[in-house]
């Protein structure tokens, strides 16, 4: 589960890299049409491969850049969280 506030409409996806390149896996995009919120995403993501990267960033199909923000309409702070659980 990922959770971050951007200042843009957008999407963000889970990409995995296991030593043979970047690979977005296209069943975890996520996006809102909204400006002023966060986006969400959650996915269930298998990997054989010991020390895979696991990162969260704008398709690369997409043209629009993010902007993280961490004033998400207000003035108190706000996080990103990128929460991993291991099911054995």
């Amino acid at each position: 589960m990922f959770q971050v506030s951007v200042q843009e409409m957008g999407k963000l996806v889970i990409a995995l890299d296991s030593g043979n390149g970047v690979e977005e896996l296209d069943y975890t995009v996520v996006g809102r049409s909204a400006e002023g919120s966060q986006i969400v995403g959650m996915a269930i993501v298998t990997t054989t491969a010991n020390d895979t990267l696991l990162s969260i960033r704008n398709p690369a199909r997409e043209t629009k850049t993010l902007s993280v923000t961490p004033f998400a309409s207000g003035s108190n702070p706000v996080s990103a969280h990128l929460v991993i659980t291991k099911i054995q």
